[in-house]
């Protein structure tokens, strides 16, 4: 078996046992949407996965693709002959921004930064060529825009000192810090 067959064995293996993606991420002890990243051909194990995957399932490491084998992006100029395609499927971008409603001085430069990511992973990945390359420019871009949001929610609120502290009969916050005067040492 080659390592391109590995989602399907991964996939068939996992059913043929029973388990759930969830399951078997238990198992191993990772998170359930790295195994379907897995079995979609969008993940490759780390060598430490790739153990583990072997002692679990019994499947040959050769069959087995790990994080050597994963092409990383590199920050490099685009060949001429992805500049000429990202140049001809530019409109993709503002489709995706229209379609998701997306502000277009808010989202652009994070969606077109996406889209480029996904030319270049177009090139260098012939086993993607079997989808549409808009499927995987709008998955990247849908991606980044997730992140941005993850992002947001993670940020600490921000309140201010003459907020009112919810459960309190109008006390703010400003309130209950003391003059450094009064405040007592230990």
């Amino acid at each position: 078996m080659a390592k391109e067959d590995f989602p399907r064995l991964l996939r068939e293996w996992r059913k043929a046992n029973g388990l759930t993606q969830k399951a078997l991420a238990e198992r191993l002890k990772i998170q359930h949407t790295t195994i379907g990243k897995y079995e979609q051909g969008r993940g490759v194990p780390s060598v430490e996965i790739r153990d583990k995957l072997i002692l679990e399932t019994g499947l040959n490491a050769t069959d087995i693709p790990c994080g050597q084998h994963y092409i990383k992006i590199e920050n490099r100029p685009f060949t001429e002959a992805e500049q000429s395609f990202a140049a001809e499927h530019h409109g993709c971008v503002i489709h995706y921004l229209r379609s998701q409603k997306l502000d277009y001085d808010e989202w652009y430069e994070i969606c077109v930064f996406a889209y480029l990511k996904a030319v270049q992973i177009w090139f260098s990945r012939e086993a993607l060529h079997k989808y549409s390359f808009i499927t995987i420019a709008y998955r990247k871009m849908t991606s980044a825009v997730k992140d941005v949001y993850r992002a947001k929610q993670r940020r600490p609120k921000m309140v201010s000192l003459n907020d009112i502290i919810p459960n309190t009969d109008g006390m703010t916050y400003g309130e209950t810090l003391c003059d450094p005067h009064d405040c007592v040492r230990t």
